[in-house]
């Protein structure tokens, strides 16, 4: 019995230490969790990297960023009913990244990264839209800082994006201290929502109403429910042990703008409670909300578990109200990104098979069945030539 005891510990810990490891590599070289796009060409020109995938609204299409062996970063768009691959090229001095369409599908907005050299210039990125014919080019921000993450409202006449407070000279991290905002669409004027001073941060994703929004973010620096928690470390390590007391490390909120407070739209069950280990603890975790278009369908992050308790490894899961909520994948490699289809029916995963090689997953939430992209090794024509 204690050696069974003992397998299941060490299986939960060994899936921690991944997770660990995957956000390690994620800050150093590619688009990370609150981070920024910065693939460099490696593994002797062998690299097939994918991020920041996205359906179309119609559910035909696939949009994200790649990289190619030695070639250069493009926003890609593959064609699932055709099997046409075309890229969107950027100007020169620029990088174009985290592209996703509007709800009307007329439109993408991305993010447009000035190069210094062959650097990112993170102080001066911008949120940008275009038509999907690669015309009508538009700088939608003119401020300084980073901005990542942006998505279209529904109505289309603002979007939603995050952007830190903090670009950090050394760590592994590109940046910190993440709040959200949204600018509009014709005025370009940029409005806060939250004042958490998150350490990471994920995607954040309107509601149809349009004001309610979710997201995923960890370690807060600052809690407005608190005048100066922001100035005081002792508040603020107060607050967070608090929040890890009473909610583990379920960090993901629906909210609107100006919130106070924190606390989590969801909660996994603990499915090893009886194996009482700081190790198990720190595995219960949520992260990377994906939403429909109409709000119905919710999709997650979390560790999965076999029925006899032992650790599965981070899977995606369908959220529910009852919080019974249904476990869609069973993977077994490092997970990138993951999109849920405008009407809710399906999920694309970026996976990572082998060592710098992704590949797209297709899985239907119902029941579970997935099917591999295979896409062809370069753009057959330039969208916006």
């Amino acid at each position: 019995m204690k050696t069974d005891y003992k397998r299941k510990i060490q299986n939960v810990f060994r899936y921690c230490l991944a997770y660990l490891f995957s956000l390690i590599i994620l800050f150093s070289f590619s688009i990370s969790i609150g981070g920024c796009m910065a693939i460099q060409a490696t593994n002797n020109g062998k690299q097939d990297l994918i991020r920041s995938i996205s359906f179309s609204p119609d559910g035909k299409k696939l949009l994200f960023s790649r990289i190619k062996a030695s070639e250069l970063h493009r926003i890609q768009v593959y064609n699932m009913e055709t099997g046409e691959l075309a890229a969107y090229q950027s100007p020169k001095g620029e990088r174009w990244l985290q592209a996703r369409y509007s709800f009307d599908g007329k439109r993408i907005v991305f993010i447009a990264m000035p190069l210094i050299g062959n650097k990112e210039d993170l102080e001066n990125a911008q949120i940008t839209i275009m038509d999907v014919d690669g015309k009508n080019v538009r700088k939608i921000t003119n401020t300084s800082g980073l901005k990542i993450y942006p998505s279209f409202s529904h109505s289309g006449r603002k979007i939603i994006f995050a952007r830190p407070a903090v670009i950090r000279k050394k760590g592994r991290t590109p940046a910190a201290d993440y709040d959200l905002y949204e600018v509009d669409v014709e005025t370009g004027r940029e409005t806060r929502l939250t004042y958490f001073k998150f350490f990471e941060i994920s995607e954040p994703y309107y509601f149809p109403d349009d004001k309610r929004f979710v997201f995923w973010g960890e370690y807060p620096r600052a809690y407005p429910a608190i005048p100066g928690s922001d100035k005081s470390l002792e508040i603020m390590e107060d607050v967070r042990e608090e929040l890890k007391s009473k909610y583990k490390n379920n960090s993901i909120y629906v909210m609107q703008a100006n919130a106070k407070e924190l606390k989590p739209y969801l909660v996994m069950p603990e499915y090893i409670k009886k194996f009482k280990s700081y190790v198990a603890e720190a595995c219960e975790y949520t992260r990377r909300p994906a939403l429909s278009a109409d709000g119905s369908v919710l999709i997650f992050e979390s560790i999965g578990y076999n029925p006899d308790g032992s650790a599965e490894g981070w899977q995606f899961y369908q959220y529910s109200s009852s919080g019974n909520h249904r476990q869609i994948t069973h993977l077994n490699a490092r997970i990138w990104d993951v999109a849920v289809s405008f009407n809710g029916e399906f999920i694309a995963v970026i996976q990572e098979p082998k060592q710098n090689i992704n590949n797209i997953v297709i899985y239907k939430v119902k029941d579970g069945t997935s099917r591999e992209i295979t896409l062809p090794d370069q753009p057959s024509r330039i969208i916006n030539k």
